[in-house]
């Protein structure tokens, strides 16, 4: 097995000279024999090894017979051990999450501070070969698409190693048995409460009995064929993605365009790059999206789970986590000035006494006739029912039909400071401002308001 592992290990690049390693030590047969043969090959690879056990505290007795025996294994091949002891079962319930999902997080968490405290560079964890058949009898029950049929990747991120992950549980308990390893067994793997322990004992010894006695080896190389051709596709994905981007979203007519099943993958991995994983994430998740890009209605959008939303915007559309902008409103005092943290502008006033000079608005200062409004001038975020009476326009129009006619993303609305006296908006920076209030023969003072170090200064 020692020399399956090292073919492995080579195979997959898991591990280079000098690799600091933290492994998962629970003190069963493949953790035990994991930290048996990488103790065995630390010459070889020039490698320092650690282990850490969690004691999830469920199991009472047996769970302190297991963290007894981890911290003795590991000190008698010189391996430093780190040991927590943590509530998983209330962390669950606090947490509304699955006995499995909080074990896993509170596990993958502790190796991670660990390896920070003592600059490791790789986890290695003790998943094998049946371990692998499982989780793609799981996720094909689950209904899960190519990538899930991958399985368990030998190395994931650079950072999780599984060197086990080509040898079966029989070879496993033969090398422990063979090295007098003696490792504990977790009585609850013989129990049939999760669905994983219902594959291991009912589901794999059925399929082997009756249909193929190679389910396991024959399992894991369809995964592992599954994992290059997916990488393959996802390579292609990466491609398509590129040709779609346009401004700062993604070019909805090339979108509809594609095959369903690219449309599917780009989906998921803007998602992912969004997100930074795929928790939550669901089949009708991917199908809404594509739904409402197919349908190409501007300003349409759907709600994703964490916070993020899919958005369609004139030609592209957009994944991405909301942005929270909240509103303001802030008085504006004549003379006076006000520093607009909220978007980083400074907003000055000041009244001019009328001399026969020409008073002509820029994109950044405008001119009113002072009289005619005196106080009440307010900055602030758009409100419904604001309107403008535009410059060079009849009538009057309302702000959000003026930012549509400027095809101003929704998101971006908010981020203009309008200068308002009550509904009725006099000047909306870089956009438009208002045909009223201006000065005419009968101006004695003028009011002046300028906006400074602004975002809309390009």
């Amino acid at each position: 097995m020692r020399e399956k592992v090292i073919s492995t290990i080579e195979k997959y690049g898991m591990i280079s000279k000098g690799d600091r390693i933290i492994i998962g030590l629970s003190g069963g047969p493949d953790s035990t024999a994991l930290i048996h043969v990488l103790n065995s090959l630390k010459e070889l690879y020039d490698i320092k090894l650690y282990s850490a056990h969690i004691n999830h505290m469920i199991r009472g007795e047996e769970a302190k017979r297991d963290e007894e025996y981890a911290r003795i294994l590991s000190q008698s091949l010189s391996v430093p051990f780190y040991l927590k002891r943590f509530d998983v079962l209330n962390y669950a319930k606090d947490m509304k999450m699955s006995l499995e999902e909080a074990g896993r997080f509170i596990r993958y968490s502790f190796f991670n501070e660990i390896a920070q405290r003592v600059g490791a560079n790789k986890i290695a964890l003790a998943h094998n070969m049946n371990d692998q058949a499982e989780t793609v009898i799981m996720r094909f029950l689950r209904g899960s698409g190519i990538s899930g049929l991958g399985g368990i990747k030998p190395v994931r991120d650079g950072k999780y190693i599984r060197p086990l992950i080509e040898c079966n549980r029989d070879e496993i308990e033969e090398y422990c048995k063979t090295n007098n390893l003696n490792p504990v067994i977790d009585s609850t793997n013989k129990k049939n409460i999760y669905v994983r322990n219902r594959i291991r004992l009912e589901v794999i010894p059925y399929l082997k009995n009756h249909f193929n006695s190679n389910i396991i080896e024959n399992l894991y190389r369809m995964a592992e064929i599954i994992r290059d051709e997916d990488d393959f596709i996802q390579k292609e994905v990466l491609k398509h993605i590129e040709e779609i981007k346009l401004r700062d979203g993604f070019n909805i007519k090339k979108f509809n365009e594609l095959h369903t099943a690219l449309k599917r993958r780009i989906i998921r991995s803007i998602l992912q790059q969004v997100k930074g994983n795929l928790n939550g994430i669901e089949g009708k998740h991917i199908e809404e999206c594509i739904e409402i890009i197919k349908n190409d209605d501007t300003g349409k959008s759907i709600s994703l789970p964490d916070n993020i939303e899919c958005l369609l915007e004139y030609d592209i559309f957009k994944i991405r986590k909301r942005n929270e902008i909240k509103s303001y409103e802030y008085e504006l005092k004549i003379p006076g000035k006000i520093i607009l943290y909220e978007e980083g502008l400074e907003i000055s006033t000041n009244v001019i006494e009328r001399e026969n000079e020409i008073y002509k608005d820029t994109m950044f200062i405008k001119y009113f006739d002072y009289d005619k409004i005196k106080s009440g001038l307010k900055v602030r975020t758009r409100k419904d029912g604001d309107f403008m009476y535009p410059k060079g326009m009849n009538g009057r129009k309302k702000i959000k039909d003026i930012f549509i006619d400027k095809k101003i993303p929704r998101d971006m609305r908010n981020r203009f400071p309008l200068i308002a006296l009550g509904n009725e908006i006099l000047w909306i920076p870089k956009i438009r401002d208002t045909r009223n209030y201006k000065i005419d023969k009968n101006t004695l003072r003028i009011l002046e308001i300028k906006i400074i170090r602004s975002d809309f200064n390009e």
